[in-house]
């Protein structure tokens, strides 16, 4: 631990003194912001790591080095800060990507630092710290979180003082913002509006809406007067820009910016698991021949696993077909409970799987399904695409509208008709060269759906910002 302690330098740079940052500029030794340092943790570009808390106090650009860019003639540098709830993988690939860009200088901060450093997750209820990089290639910040009762499913849960003094127009040109949802959020959102900084709201939310009545009435006010302070929004599929539209924001102002996983290492994965199915599936206890049913998330009431599992019973008499359920949550007992009571055949609870163990169950499988009810996107989804999967999936996964056609990928069913899902489940396990074909179908389509895409968004969005 750091303790109380003042940072004067770094790489020879006085944080203390120089240049201030001017829009387009970029620092060409590193990307720093000056800090006194009481117990944050955050990362400098990729120099530094350090765990302390703070607040931030004035940043400075490299005066010396942006001059002679300047004199140069540089392309536009837009320096971007994005406030984000959390750290997930697919979200922090693409941080990378979009920060590999070099028109981007980017800085995230996050609300928490769960999936950071192997503390519970309430979604999950077991400790995680994600097995992959994350981290390199971006700078990243954890402000500290004052709340009484840090946590980010209550909207008290978040307040973090020192994010909303760092967002400055001196340090950053942009920023995005992830949602409306949190204490914070809030405060930062008045205060850009104060500072008349340019916002691009980032959200996965799905157009189909399962409030009703004067709630929906309240909700959709309330996000009117808080879009009327956002330029630009980036829509991350088909749904999420109908949801934008529907609350009067014009074509003009949303920039597709799909929400992709990293389709290269899933498609590395595939080519390297594909000769050892068979041993993989005896890992789990399931035979070479069997056809396997795979699905794959946080163990909750919404995600629909209870009525997967009425569906797969109606299955219990063919006896090549097994069902593997990868994930942990609140929910598990229950529905393990509910296997043995109804002495359901063949279904396999795999427990959670960190990132990089989730190919070999893809690998393993040979129909992925989606039975969400709520599900804003499903990144598990374009996953299973990548290892040639056909996808089984509700007709309200927001996923759904953008990577699942209904009988060329995969087949759609209506949330909670449980006849309807052992149909399709029946269907697939009967017929190879329809699962070939669809999960030929799925590969192909999901090639197309990748970082390189988000970021070009990313950039239009940025640009029209700038135009306004």
């Amino acid at each position: 631990m750091l303790g109380a302690c003042r940072v004067r330098r770094f790489f020879g740079q006085d944080l203390n003194g120089g240049d201030a940052p001017r829009p387009g500029g970029i620092c060409a030794t590193a990307r720093i912001h000056a800090l006194e340092f009481q117990g944050l943790r955050m990362t400098l570009g990729n120099k530094v790591r350090t765990v302390a808390r703070g607040r931030f106090r004035p940043g400075v650009a490299c005066g010396a080095e942006n001059a002679a860019l300047d004199q140069g003639g540089p392309p536009r540098v837009y320096r971007v800060a994005i406030v984000f709830p959390r750290a997930q993988p697919y979200f922090c690939k693409f941080f990378q990507r979009l920060a590999a860009h070099p028109a981007i200088e980017l800085t995230v901060y996050f609300y928490s630092d769960v999936g950071a450093r192997g503390d519970v997750d309430p979604g999950y209820q077991v400790p995680l710290e994600w097995d992959l990089d994350m981290w390199s290639g971006y700078s990243h910040c954890f402000p500290r979180n004052y709340a009484p009762r840090p946590e980010l499913a209550r909207f008290v849960g978040t307040f973090h003082p020192s994010l909303v003094r760092a967002l400055s127009p001196a340090r950053y040109d942009v920023v995005v913002m992830q949602g409306w949802w949190g204490a914070t959020t809030w405060m930062t959102l008045g205060a850009l509006r104060i500072r008349r900084m340019p916002v691009i709201m980032y959200s996965d939310k799905n157009v189909f809406d399962w409030s009703s009545g004067w709630r929906q009435a309240m909700r959709n006010g309330l996000l009117k007067f808080i879009f009327s302070g956002v330029r630009a929004f980036t829509a991350i599929g088909k749904r999420n820009a109908a949801f934008y539209r529907s609350l009067g924001i014009p074509e003009s102002r949303i920039f597709s910016t799909p929400l992709a996983v990293d389709n290269e290492f899933f498609q590395h994965e595939w080519r390297r698991l594909r000769p050892q199915r068979a041993a993989l599936r005896s890992q789990i206890g399931i035979p070479e021949d069997a056809v396997v049913v795979l699905s794959i998330g946080r163990l909750l009431p919404w995600k629909g696993i209870g009525h997967l599992l009425a569906a797969f019973s109606a299955l219990r008499d063919d006896r090549r077909v097994h069902l593997v359920i990868a994930g942990e949550g609140p929910e598990r007992a229950e529905l393990e409970a509910c296997v043995a009571s109804q002495k359901i055949p063949r279904v396999h609870f795999a427990g959670f799987q960190n990132y990089t163990q989730v190919p070999s169950y893809y690998a393993s499988s040979d129909v992925f399904v989606l039975p969400s009810f709520r599900e804003p996107w499903g990144c598990v989804v374009s996953e299973a695409m990548n290892f040639s999967l056909p996808i089984v999936a509700s007709r309200d996964g927001g996923a759904v509208g953008d990577l699942v056609e209904d009988g060329e990928n995969g087949l759609l069913f209506d949330y909670g008709n449980v006849e309807q899902l052992a149909g399709h489940l029946k269907y697939l396990a009967a017929n190879a060269e329809v699962r070939r074909k669809m999960g030929e179908k799925s590969a192909a389509m999901v090639a197309n759906w990748n970082f390189d895409k988000g970021v070009e968004g990313f950039l239009q969005a940025l640009q029209f910002v700038e135009g306004r």
